[in-house]
Order: structure tokens, then sequence, then C-alpha cells
């Protein structure tokens, strides 16, 4: 047995609960995390993990849920369907014009597309093709303010051909880019970035779906591991 672990990471404890119901975290190596909400959070509270655990942490798993866009791209996706990220776009940090946002210049941001570990995402979706599970791939759009208009995420969608929407996993994928550490973000889908009507989401029910997505895909790397 090695001295590393997948860490699994979520932005609140309804989900953790949601994954801790379906693995015993006491039998395998795995670690958990619970960052908070959103990028400034999750960027602190993972760094500070990783600072404090060296050479321990592995690979990522961070999981949890988000919305969807009502887009081309996004076209069948349903509610609770799980998806998974190809990479994560840093949406909404630049100049907010009605329209589109324009990216900052190169000499103030390094980077604002971060491509997630492609070896992991092909596992999982061998894996969720083996169970018969259908998932969904593409890009992920983290955002520090929730669209709540369809014409918002609309232009989300188009301008970054994003799947769906999150507030965590953009930090996620620049801690992990520079700590050179395989990332694999997964979600399940609560809501549909429309006209905001809470009435139409499913928080507690996408929770337990990517609570139980996620613990199928930490003990199928385990197992792999040996």
């Amino acid at each position: 047995m090695t001295d590393t672990m997948i860490l699994a990471a979520c932005a609140t404890e309804f989900e953790m609960l949601a994954l801790l119901d379906h693995l015993d975290i006491n039998q395998g190596k795995c670690l958990t995390l619970v960052t908070g909400v959103g990028v400034v959070e999750t960027t602190l509270q993972l760094t500070r993990y990783i600072e404090q655990h060296p050479r321990q942490v592995d690979r990522v798993i961070h999981f949890g849920i988000g919305g969807a866009y009502l887009s081309q791209k996004a076209e069948g996706v349903a509610l609770l369907d799980v998806c998974l990220a190809e990479q994560e776009v840093l949406g909404d940090f630049g100049v907010c014009y009605p329209d589109r946002i324009e990216p900052l210049s190169e000499e103030l941001v390094r980077k604002k597309n971060y491509p997630l570990d492609p070896k992991m995402l092909r596992e999982a979706l061998l894996f969720f093709a083996k169970n018969r599970q259908e998932v969904h791939s593409g890009n992920f759009v983290t955002v520090c303010g929730v669209n709540a208009s369809k014409r918002r995420g609309d232009m989300f969608a188009e301008q970054y051909d994003g799947l769906c929407e999150n507030m965590e996993g953009g930090a996620m994928a620049r801690v992990c880019t520079e700590y050179e550490i395989p990332l694999l973000e997964l979600r399940a889908i609560s809501n549909f970035v429309e006209d905001r009507d809470l009435s139409h989401w499913k928080l507690g029910e996408a929770c337990r779906v990517a609570g139980k997505a996620a613990a199928g895909l930490i003990l199928h790397f385990l197992d792999q591991e040996g």
C-alpha cells in the first residue's frame, strides 16, 4: 500500500453526506474535503489541504451539483443527469457586457481555460458505459455569481460552448494544475439556467445522484490500483 490517496472534494456538507452514504472512507484510500462555496473558498481550502498533506494526494475527484444550459450543446441533458467536465472555463472573469464576457489582457491573466485530466475522464466514461448509465461530457463554466436568467445562460453557453455551470470547478482545476494533480469533475444537474424559479430545482435529489456516482467512481479507481 502506498501513501497516496484519492481526495474527494465538494463544496457543501450536503454533497459530502451523499457521498458517505455509499462510501466508507475508513476502509479505503480516500480522503475528503468540503471547501465551501465559490472560487475563493475553494482555492484557499484546497491549497491549504495540499500544503498540509504533501505527496499524499494522488488524484482529485471533485463532485457536486450544477446548472445545465438550455443550448444545443446541452441538448438531451435532463434534471438529475450526470455530467463530466472536459475542461473548466472561468466564465465571468473579465469585462462583463450585456451580450458577452470580454477576456482581460493576457498581461493580466495567465490562463482562463483549464483542461481536466483526459485519462481520468476516459476511465470514468468507460466505467459509466459498462454500468449502462448515460452521462454527458463537455465544457463546464465556473461563475462567481449564479446566472438567474435564460438570456444570460444562453450567452455563456454560446460563448464557451458550455454544458453546465458551477461555482467551484475552475478553482479546483487551477490549483490541481499548479500542483500537477490529476482532476476529474462530476456534477449532477439540479436545475436549468433559465429565468430563476426555485420550484423547478432538485437540489436534494441531485446531491444524492452526484454522491452515489462519485462513490462508484472512487471505488472503481481504488479497485484498479489494487
